[in-house]
């Protein structure tokens, strides 16, 4: 009997793997894709259920992803190339969720998500830059958690997930491929026009922070909508804890999204708060997002400089002019202060090795850009073009020739501007879900 229930089993799971084998065949139109994960879900129903016999009723498994490609021409100051990368705004994916219902109103289940990445757009460089040692990133789990949910109570999740306030600020209700973070100079480094252009160790993704908090290990908490509003809490396992209150609304005539959130890291010695909010107008497709940060560390009270901080702001018309879906085109502007401030700065000198400059005491970048999507909605399918310009100004408190690194750059009597050099780049791609 037990020899008979196993073969079952195994039966099933080989037929969901032919079925997801199937689903990566070029596919000849949409419906043919639509119709294979939907019968690939149905089997692997049909195992967990095997599996779990009587333990869970109504046992639900789902299988998603997609896949985002982009072309990037960019221009660092120093070279200008053109990459082909895994746009990090919405990275390719490959998703699992599975669920069962104990009682009415009460469910448990895990989700575990793989993301294939190479190259990320976040992770690219230039490839003159001698002294970048960061491997890039092929694959690399984005979530893994389970959870237990109740209708009245709330939902508990534990493990690899998103802090309670971890994405406020890339709420957006209008481009669905570009917000507030960086997403394709993050691994750049910051060029200076000394000597026809050379390389310091400071990244843009360093300098242009969104006060993110990335995915990682919590124990998190979020208590059902009330009135649209709902409350999240998050602990990790380093000694960091956040709390986010978001609030969605769907009206007649707007459509508004936000919350607001506050982060503590002892770890790291921070402090963040954060927020965003976008307002969509139905009958004209007009919309605006804005979105900021404020953090506190005690890198920036060495040299006294005031708490780092980032506004953001995309505005722009999301219409159905065409009959395939919606048509947005938007542009944005955005300013990133302070981040880095009290760390030291190194430099490649003409000698493809770095030195230690002196210590960083301003710093700020400005972005503006423009972009178009074009929505296929019968194929899930997302086409886009970007516009991206970058400028920073940096200053700092030079070494002596004999400084000591720990205390070097504490003359505020000697407080010098670098000539920084630009980034620009222009992106075209696309993304197609499953």
């Amino acid at each position: 009997m037990w020899r008979g229930h196993k073969a079952s089993q195994l039966t099933i799971l080989l037929s969901a793997i032919l079925w997801l084998v199937t689903c990566f065949e070029p596919a000849r139109a949409s419906d043919s894709t639509s119709k294979c994960c939907a019968e690939l879900d149905a089997r692997l129903e049909e195992l967990a259920s095997a599996v779990l016999g009587d333990t869970a009723r109504n046992v639900k498994v789902q299988i998603y992803g997609q896949v985002n490609r982009a072309i990037l021409f960019w221009k660092d100051g120093i070279e200008s190339k053109a990459t082909l990368v895994d746009n990090n705004t919405s990275s390719s994916r490959l998703g699992f969720i599975g669920e069962g219902t104990i009682r009415p109103g009460l469910t448990v289940g895990s989700r575990f998500e793989m993301e294939f990445v190479w190259p990320s757009s976040s992770e690219v460089f230039d490839p003159k830059n001698l002294t970048h040692d960061e491997a890039l990133t092929g694959y690399a789990v984005r979530q893994a958690y389970g959870f237990i949910s109740d209708e009245r109570l709330g939902t508990l999740t534990f493990g690899h997930q998103w802090s309670a306030s971890g994405n406020l600020t890339i709420i957006n209700l209008g481009s669905q491929m570009d917000d507030a973070a960086l997403h394709y100079n993050n691994a750049f480094s910051l060029g200076l026009k000394l000597s026809g252009g050379i390389f310091t160790d400071l990244k843009w993704g360093q300098i242009a922070e969104s006060v993110d908090a990335m995915r990682g290990e919590y124990l998190r908490y979020d208590t059902p909508s009330l009135f649209g509003f709902v409350l999240s809490a998050s602990v990790g396992v380093t000694d960091a804890w956040d709390v986010a209150l978001r609030y969605e609304a769907n009206g007649e005539a707007f459509r508004f999204a936000g919350g607001l959130g506050y982060r503590s890291d002892r770890e790291k010695l921070l402090n963040e708060f954060r927020g965003a909010a976008s307002l969509l107008h139905h009958a004209s497709g007009l919309y605006v997002t804005l979105a900021g940060a404020q953090r506190d560390d005690e890198l920036s009270s060495i040299i006294a400089q005031p708490p780092s901080y980032f506004g953001y702001a995309q505005a722009g018309i999301s219409r159905k002019w065409l009959p395939y879906g919606n048509t947005t085109v938007y542009g944005d502007v955005g300013l990133y202060k302070n981040f880095e401030v009290g760390e030291l700065l190194s430099a490649d000198l003409t000698t493809n090795k770095l030195e230690v400059w002196g210590t960083l005491a301003q710093t700020e970048v400005r972005r503006r850009g423009f972009g178009i999507e074009q929505a296929f909605d019968q194929m899930n399918l997302l086409v886009y073009a970007q516009a991206h310009f970058y400028d920073a100004k940096i200053s700092g408190y030079p070494c002596n020739s004999n400084f000591v690194p720990k205390i070097c750059g504490v003359n505020v009597n000697e407080l010098t501007v670098l000539p920084t050099l630009p980034w620009d780049a222009f992106v075209m791609g696309a993304r197609i879900r499953f």
